[in-house]
């Protein structure tokens, strides 16, 4: 090879995120471990760009700077070059990355309330841009049929009549799943989005990354009469390993638009980039172009390996065909594991992944692998991987019982502020009730639901000690203890997928008192709730898995409940 993919840099002591992530996780790591997550490459930026950045530090004066001809040229060039895209200079919009410019376009095309399309499992700042805007994040869930993953379409247009949906985020090449989505399907979801006058904000940033034998179309290429409906949102990042440098190249034909995301940046006084960024990217196009070629069969072959490695030493996971990024998408279902248990078992192979359950609820029992990284450190994650497989199936397996409407509650011993071990079916009483689990005793929405608690009988599962509820004082209901979390794990009432998915459409309005109460809490501050009404005889008539936090019974579906 003529370009080095095997040496594996000390990025430690650099500021990395997902190296100073992983120590935050395990600060004791060693130095053999290379973290998985955070899509950037565990390789050496190409020696093109390193060399000529040298040559621009010392000739050029770092001062306020803007784009180039230089860097127009460039960038228009490769889009020819390599998409067949005849973009114009004048569309180009630079921001400091692509997820800044989804949210600049969100904030922009959109108003509070107004439903954003996403087609999870997908990156999870998608979900973001709707939620931390104050507008209503729209699944249109990808359909999982024979191994792949295909756009329910059905569901896709349903959603984008609703004249409240304004846009839908799209990726192609699809993140996480791997997947280069076909002329025919571009051509389907522009149609249903133009006629439904839906924007599009097409999220290309992986599109350099196509695995021999696929073939990646651009949106806009496929579709050229759409290009005043949607933005092509594309950067050197991802394929030459510059996300440090912050700059992204914006294709927006419609200049309305156009205006509307500058005025944005003027709002947030962003209106230029780093000035060597605009040199960092100019080199990576005109001269790098070699390098890259040569990182695709390296990524091409780590996905070959890990797929046989897993086939051979976990057959019950099941490894999606890697089409574009170079990240991996692996099913884990297969182990029977729970996805709080699956993370457990990465951890303790010293695996530091982006778990699938970030990129939304379709994703739980699924993980994704950065293949960026030399196939030696990959080696040794997949012999750890297999070691903690081992380990963990010669383990007692744990029982896990989704609670459903017909269904006995089982019986379990409990503690309560007065007493300790006591049977569920004594705290029932032969009389009806309804079991809520929620978060801890010190947690003000906690405290607010039960202050709003007015006749019907509740047993409230909190994360809290036996000590915390006695300190208490009086409580409007019976309060059963479980610091440990073994009955939220044992029903499967499982944490929020992220903070930001714990308030749900409220996160703009709760997050920032959220956040502020994550650190120093009785128990896991990301607790979803749920509840379940139980008649007389112990049986289940309603069963509930929250969505959000606040998704909770009212007093007076709590009485009708206990009638």
């Amino acid at each position: 090879m003529r370009y080095d993919f095997t040496s594996i840099p000390d990025r430690s002591n650099c500021g990395s995120s997902k190296w100073e992530g992983m120590k935050k996780l395990n600060p004791n790591v060693g130095p053999e471990i290379l973290p998985m997550s955070v899509a950037d490459m565990e390789f050496m930026t190409a020696p093109e760009i390193r060399e000529g950045l040298k040559t621009y530090i010392d000739t050029v004066i770092q001062g306020y700077t803007g784009p180039t001809q230089a860097y127009f040229d460039a960038v228009l060039d490769w889009q020819r070059r390599r998409h067949g895209y005849e973009g114009k200079a004048e569309w180009i919009v630079t921001t400091s990355g692509v997820v800044t410019a989804i949210f600049s376009l969100v904030t922009a095309l959109t108003q509070p309330g107004d439903g954003i399309i996403i087609q999870r499992p997908v990156y999870y700042p998608f979900s973001m841009a709707a939620r931390l805007t104050g507008r209503k994040l729209v699944d249109n869930p990808l359909i999982e049929r024979e191994g792949t993953y295909e756009i329910d379409f059905q569901d896709l247009e349903a959603k984008a009549r609703d004249p409240r949906n304004k846009v839908l985020i799209f990726c192609n090449p699809h993140n996480p799943i791997g997947k280069v989505w076909s002329k025919e399907d571009i051509r389907r979801l522009v149609d249903i989005c133009v006629k439904n006058d839906v924007f599009i904000i097409d999220d290309e940033i992986h599109n350099d990354l196509i695995m021999p034998g696929h073939a990646h179309h651009a949106l806009p290429v496929v579709c050229p009469e759409a290009a005043m409906h949607m933005a092509y949102c594309t950067a050197p990042s991802k394929t030459f390993n510059l996300a440090g440098m912050q700059l992204s190249n914006i294709f927006i034909a419609d200049p309305v638009v156009r205006g509307k995301v500058q005025f944005q940046k003027m709002l947030n006084m962003s209106m230029s980039q780093v000035a060597i960024s605009y040199e960092a990217c100019r080199l990576a196009y005109n001269e790098a172009e070699p390098w890259l070629e040569e990182l695709l069969t390296v990524i091409d072959g780590n996905a070959r390996y890990m797929k046989d490695f897993l086939a051979e030493h976990i057959p019950e996971a099941r490894v999606y065909p890697l089409e574009g990024t170079y990240l991996l998408w692996v099913d884990f279902r297969g182990l029977g594991l729970t996805h709080p248990e699956l993370e457990a078992l990465n951890l303790s192979a010293d695996l530091y992944l982006d778990e699938g359950y970030l990129f939304g609820k379709a994703g739980r029992g699924f993980a994704r692998y950065n293949l960026a990284l030399p196939r030696s450190a990959l080696e040794k994650a997949m012999e750890r991987l297999a070691a903690a497989w081992n380990a963990r199936k010669a383990l007692p397996q744990a029982e896990h019982i989704t609670l459903e409407p017909g269904m006995a509650l089982p019986e379990f011993p409990c503690d309560t502020a007065d007493r300790e071990n006591v049977s569920i079916r004594d705290l029932l009483d032969g009389k009806p009730a309804v079991l809520v689990f929620h978060r801890y005793l010190s947690c003000p929405l906690c405290a607010d639901f039960m202050g709003k608690l007015e006749g019907g009988r509740v047993l409230l599962v909190v994360q809290s000690t036996r000590e915390a509820a006695q300190a208490a004082g009086a409580l409007p209901c019976t309060v059963i203890c479980d610091p440990d979390r073994k009955l939220y794990d044992r029903f499967n009432v499982f944490p929020a997928d992220s903070a930001y998915d714990l308030a749900g459409d409220r996160t703009a309005e709760f997050l920032p008192q959220i956040l502020g109460g994550m650190e120093n809490t009785e128990g896991l501050a990301q607790q979803l709730p749920a509840w379940f009404a139980l008649d007389e005889g112990g049986i289940i008539t309603r069963a509930h898995y929250s969505e959000d936090v606040f998704d909770l019974p009212t007093p007076d579906m709590i009485r009708r409940l206990c009638e």
